[in-house]
């Protein structure tokens, strides 16, 4: 979406934001990585971004460490500045820049999480296996300040440098298989069988239609939209060319717009005039329809 709506866009801004956003949720996820894969072992499965189904609802969560013995849910959370926990009030406080700000807790809603998923593996059968809980924060800029006597937080918040130790110290307590290797493999079945991501529709939520979009396609190597498709390859005024630097534009069309397009879509969509390079160029894809009415999938883009 930021690379096909323009800045001058009135919600450019808006989406810069949230992609921000997003990208910084999702570097402290990936840095909890490096830490798991230090403390893997074969009977330790790991899911991320799980989200089940619970009554006319679903429940989202960060990262699921599945053992014989315990269930570990992790939260992550990758947040600059002075954070402060209330042990009464419950709440967090990030003060950054003299501001503050108020945060929603997020062992709060891990533990919300856990009363979820133990519903979950019930209805399902499963023999009771201890969940536990713990919220990591990754940021390198962010300071914890958690009262000596805040039984409630302390401990269950922690820094990713602490995730090992606290990990290995559940991992040796924790004595007595709950779940076999067929348990194991049950579950693991479960959870991707029922795990449904969230269908979020980014045009509705910014308020864009299809024409907001800019159209053409980019450069793989600097970058620029519209380079002209010449004899089989994209050419770009830098001197580059490529012979499928459609896919990416297309995919866009897929996350966009729709996941089937039609050859007139496809020739507005990446500025080229020809039905017949256009009907080359979607020939790989699998097409349903007669003639005129040939619609080809972009699914195989986005999964």
């Amino acid at each position: 979406m930021e690379r096909r709506v323009s800045p001058d866009c009135s919600v450019f801004g808006d989406i810069e934001e949230s992609l921000r956003i997003v990208r910084i949720g999702d570097r402290g996820e990936r840095s909890l990585d490096y830490y798991i894969e230090l403390v893997s072992s074969n009977d330790l499965l790991v899911f991320y971004d799980l989200r089940l189904p619970r009554g006319e609802y679903h429940f989202q969560m960060d990262t699921v460490l599945v053992t014989p013995r315990f269930v570990l849910l992790v939260e992550v959370k990758n947040i600059s500045g002075d954070i402060y926990f209330n042990k009464e009030s419950k709440q967090m406080i990030r003060v950054l820049n003299n501001i503050s700000e108020t945060f929603p807790n997020p062992l709060l809603q891990v533990s919300q999480q856990k009363f979820q998923l133990q519903q979950f593996l019930q209805n399902y059968g499963f023999p009771n296996i201890p969940i536990y809980t713990l919220v990591v924060f990754a940021s390198r800029h962010g300071i914890l300040h958690i009262q000596s006597d805040d039984t409630f937080h302390l401990g269950k918040i922690i820094s990713i440098q602490e995730f090992i130790f606290k990990y290995q110290k559940l991992n040796e307590s924790v004595l007595g298989q709950v779940w076999s290797e067929g348990d194991l493999n049950r579950v693991s079945d479960l959870f991707i069988r029922e795990h449904k991501p969230e269908d979020v529709d980014l045009m509705k939520r910014f308020g864009l239609k299809a024409a907001d979009l800019m159209k053409g396609v980019h450069c793989p190597k600097c970058g620029r939209l519209g380079v002209q498709h010449k004899h089989g390859k994209w050419v770009c005024i830098c001197g580059s060319s490529s012979k499928d630097a459609h896919v990416l534009a297309l995919r866009d069309y897929a996350l966009l717009i729709d996941e089937w397009i039609i050859n007139q879509e496809a020739r507005n969509f990446l500025g080229v005039e020809s039905r017949h390079a256009i009907k080359r160029i979607l020939s790989n894809f699998e097409k349903e329809g007669g003639t005129k009415g040939t619609r080809y999938n972009l699914k195989p883009l986005i999964y």
